[in-house]
């Protein structure tokens, strides 16, 4: 079979954002775009009762909403500063509807005469639809003017993949369908996290603020006849989602009582300013299994009257279920991942977008738990290839750690070979049995790959999720170490003295731990990954969350478990050939994280080398520009060829 090449991953169309309404049922598709260095996408119309698949926009970016009579697609071709324009879909062609002086994120048919729309609003400007074309253009110029410094007055103030965000809020707004007349709902301060409308009312969520933004949201509900915003819950509570169900108001989220911040939500019923609780639930609504075979919109969540779905990991899986008010029904179920997922609310049938076993993705249907895969986008771009099967075994401890290895393509358990640790970042996010390209690639080059889903991983409820009580880089460690040295003892044709490591994000905090307190892997790859927990608390966009969900005695003064945790701490000990990936533009584990860690490495003079991507983020390994994707895998794959083929 022909090996999986490194840059193989330029033909793959990895699919989204996909919708169902009046019998159409449509996605994205997106490729790579080696010309531009960058990704154009597709609209595909499925015809359900022929299966025929027409592409009615092509080579854009895609951007599109269901509404009550058909699709409503954001213009990608808009050159207005300030605006979105919108095109309409009749049939398979597209023609203008309107524009608005809004930043739209989303919009959806509020009754018959308005629209609601969610906009992105600065508070610098936080009524700029209603200026006049003469003051929007006073009000760019003097942007222009500005645009070599920026001023920061509240927190958080920058996000991952969106920059710097002070003053940001979204905004809900009502539209008049015919005049286009705006009417705020929500005030320049307040930063809305879900919202749900029933009967002229609208049910939200968020924080308002103008300092500091907390973890902990209030719950109001909007009348439009009234014009009246009414707060129905303000105590400390972090909210997921808001949404009317049957004849009740439910608030899915958690009082951090039992397993901190980071533990899942419960649902509750609203009533009176108190909570009552319909359903314990050990679940995370996201899709937590992690892929590098993805890219473009998609959602864990999809709602219509009191029908309530909702996606979910589940022990290496994403599943979707249905909240029926006493429980979650299980309602689709993959051997892989769910990525995005779109109801036929009159029959029950699922649509969705999913991964299943090592394919790539595709258009799938789930009717009485069955699923059939409808579409064969991406099935040419591995057919004839070496895609090796992760075999699954769970290590046996007492709390037993689900891992996979994968073996090397044309493998001879006669022969000794290489072998390459991938640990997932998060850490509440898993690996799963699914298709991952670094992996499949490191395989085709003759590498064994494994990984597993430690402490700490989602999918396996509250308490193996739970890091706090200074477990954070000491359970987890213990789980990884105990997880490789159980595959040496399972796969003797591993070379024990050729073994590699590396990841990303947490698993980039774990690969530096590693370094900092065992000598046995010959190479290691850290990635956009976290050396100081003390920098990195005060300057990234996940900041004082962390002490937060850690629930450290004094979130204020708690220097010394930071540093504890910290593998710059350890850095002194680092004797193992050491390659550091990370972006510029990366808010999540900023630039500093990589830089306080190789400084020390290198003047200690172990090998080191630390490749910068200008103009990416955290996300350079799963939505980079396609050549920096393609360069990151490269240095990481020669790096590890370097010092485990070497003896070959």
């Amino acid at each position: 079979m022909k090996p999986v090449t490194r840059d193989l991953f330029l033909k793959f169309q990895p699919l989204s954002n996909i919708q169902l309404k009046d019998g159409k049922l449509c996605f994205v598709s997106t490729s790579a775009d080696l010309k531009n260095n960058d990704y154009v996408q597709d609209l595909h119309v499925l015809d359900l009762s022929d299966g025929s698949d027409k592409v009615v926009l092509r080579k854009k970016r895609v951007s599109y909403f269901p509404l009550t009579k058909d699709f409503l697609l954001v213009d990608p071709d808009n050159k207005k500063e300030g605006y979105t324009s919108f095109l309409a879909l009749e049939g398979s062609k597209t023609v203008k509807a309107f524009e608005l002086p809004l930043s739209v994120d989303d919009i959806r048919d509020f009754d018959r005469n308005n629209y609601l729309v969610l906009a992105t609003v600065n508070r610098a400007c936080p009524d700029f639809y209603k200026l006049t074309p003469k003051e929007q253009k006073t009000f760019f110029k003097k942007q222009k003017d500005n645009s070599d410094y920026v001023i920061l007055d509240e927190y958080p103030f920058c996000y991952n993949g969106a920059g710097i965000t002070n003053g940001n809020r979204s905004t809900l707004f009502l539209v008049n369908k015919k005049t286009k007349a705006i009417r705020r709902v929500t005030s320049s301060t307040m930063d809305v996290e879900s919202f749900d409308v029933k009967d002229g009312k609208i049910l939200f969520s968020g924080v308002d603020f103008t300092n500091f933004k907390g973890k902990w949201s209030l719950v109001y509900e909007y009348n439009a006849r009234t014009k009246k915003t009414e707060t129905l819950f303000e105590k400390k509570m972090q909210i997921q989602r808001a949404f009317y169900f049957k004849d009740k108001k439910v608030v899915l989220g958690t009082y951090a009582k039992e397993y901190g911040a980071m533990e899942a939500s419960w649902f509750y019923e609203l009533k009176d300013g108190k909570t009552r609780l319909l359903l314990r639930n050990e679940y995370t609504f996201y899709n937590a299994v992690l892929s590098d075979a993805r890219y473009g919109k998609t959602k864990a969540f999809a709602k219509k009257d009191d029908d309530v779905y909702f996606s979910t990991c589940e022990r290496g899986k994403t599943i979707v279920v249905k909240f029926t008010g006493k429980d979650l029904e299980r309602v689709v179920e993959v051997e892989g991942t769910v990525d995005d997922f779109t109801v036929d609310f009159e029959t029950g049938k699922v649509y969705s977008i999913a991964m299943i076993d090592q394919a790539l993705e595709e258009v799938c249907v789930t009717e009485s738990g069955k699923t059939e895969v409808l579409t064969a986008i991406n099935k040419p771009v591995l057919k004839g290839r070496y895609v090796g099967t992760p075999e699954e075994f769970y290590l046996d401890k007492k709390d037993p750690v689900q891992g996979w290895v994968i073996k090397p393509i044309n493998y001879d358990p006669s022969k000794k070979y290489p072998a390459i640790l991938d640990i997932h970042g998060g850490p509440k996010c898993a690996y799963g049995a699914i298709y991952m390209h670094e992996m499949q690639a490191w395989a085709s080059e003759g590498y064994f790959v494994f990984f597993c889903n430690p402490r700490g991983s989602d999918g396996r409820g509250n308490a193996f999720a739970d890091l706090r009580n200074g477990n954070y880089g000491k359970i987890d460690y213990e789980d990884i170490m105990d997880f490789t040295k159980e595959v040496l003892k399972r796969y003797p044709a591993i070379d024990k003295d050729r073994v590699g490591v590396t990841g990303g994000s947490y698993g980039g905090y774990m690969t530096n731990w590693i370094v900092g307190h065992t000598d046995f892997f010959k190479a290691a790859a850290t990635q956009r990954s976290i050396s100081n927990w003390i920098t990195e608390v005060t300057v990234s966009d996940y900041g004082i969350d962390f002490p937060i969900e850690m629930q450290f005695r004094d979130v204020k003064h708690c220097e010394k478990e930071l540093w504890d945790i910290s593998p710059l701490k350890y850095v002194n000990n680092v004797k193992t050939p050491l390659l550091f990936i990370h972006s510029t533009e990366d808010y999540r584990c900023t630039l500093p994280e990589a830089l306080q860690f190789y400084t020390p490495v290198k003047i200690s003079g172990v090998d080191s080398k630390l490749v910068i991507f200008k103009g990416e983020n955290h996300e350079l390994s799963r939505n980079g520009k396609p050549l920096h994707r393609k360069k990151r895998l490269d240095e990481i794959t020669d790096w590890m060829n370097r010092y485990l083929k070497q003896e070959e």
